[in-house]
C-alpha cells in the first residue's frame, strides 16, 4: 500500500498547528515570512515549507483552495517546490542531484576544522 501524504494549508500557521504539521508532508501559507516561527519550525521538522503565497485563497466552507486561476479541492494532489517557491497541481517527478562542488567544499572545511582542533 502506497503511503499517502497531506499538506497543511493555512492563512497563517499557529502554535496549535504543531500536531497537524508533524503529520503533514509540508506547509503552505498565504501569509508569513521565510523566517517566521512557523516556517523555521517546519523546516526544522524536515518539512517543505512555502509561506507568503499571495495568490493562495482558502475557502474553508468548500474545503478548497485557489492558487492563481487553479482551483483545487481537498484530496487533490499538489506538489510544493521548496527550492523555487512554486506550487504545482498534481504529482511532480523529483530528482535528487548531488552537488559535488558543495560536497568537496564541505570536506575541505571539515578538514580545516579538524586541523584547528
Amino acid at each position: 500500500m502506497e503511503k499517502e501524504y497531506a499538506l497543511l494549508v493555512r492563512q497563517d500557521a499557529q502554535t496549535s498547528d504543531i500536531a497537524a504539521l508533524d503529520s503533514a508532508a509540508g506547509l503552505l501559507t498565504q501569509r508569513g515570512a521565510r523566517t517566521s516561527h512557523a516556517a523555521v519550525v517546519a523546516r526544522q521538522m524536515n518539512k517543505v515549507c512555502l509561506v507568503a503565497c499571495d495568490e493562495l485563497h482558502i475557502d474553508e466552507a468548500h474545503r478548497s483552495v485557489q492558487i492563481g486561476q487553479q482551483e483545487l479541492s481537498e484530496g487533490d494532489v499538489i506538489t510544493l517546490d521548496g527550492n523555487e517557491g512554486l506550487v504545482y497541481a498534481g504529482m511532480v517527478a523529483t530528482e535528487s542531484v548531488i552537488d559535488e562542488d558543495l560536497l568537496a567544499r564541505l570536506r575541505t572545511l571539515r578538514n580545516t576544522e579538524m586541523k584547528l582542533l
